[in-house]
């Protein structure tokens, strides 16, 4: 939800930061965690943008650890199948 209201306002750039508070514990605890990802930057005090470069490496990084893993997962099904068909 943060993320939406970030580019729905267009605050992607330190120029275009908006004011943002946080209304609750969630919704706070997702801010703390954009925040020290470097996805939510702050400029001023209380004014904040999304750094849609860092969040597009955040993506990249959890699709390559996530690659791999899947991959994994998919032979290890497989060999498992195998191993309750053999005759």
């Amino acid at each position: 939800m943060i993320p939406a209201l970030f580019l729905a306002r267009h605050a992607i750039g330190p120029d275009d930061a908006i004011a943002f508070q946080p209304r609750n514990a969630s919704e706070q605890a997702t801010f703390d965690r954009l925040r020290a990802n470097g996805i939510v930057r702050g400029t001023a005090p209380g004014r904040f943008y999304f750094d849609l470069d860092a969040h597009y490496a955040a993506i990249e990084r959890r699709r390559r650890l996530a690659v791999p893993i899947a991959i994994i997962v998919s032979v290890l099904i497989a060999w498992i199948a195998t191993r309750f068909f053999r005759s």
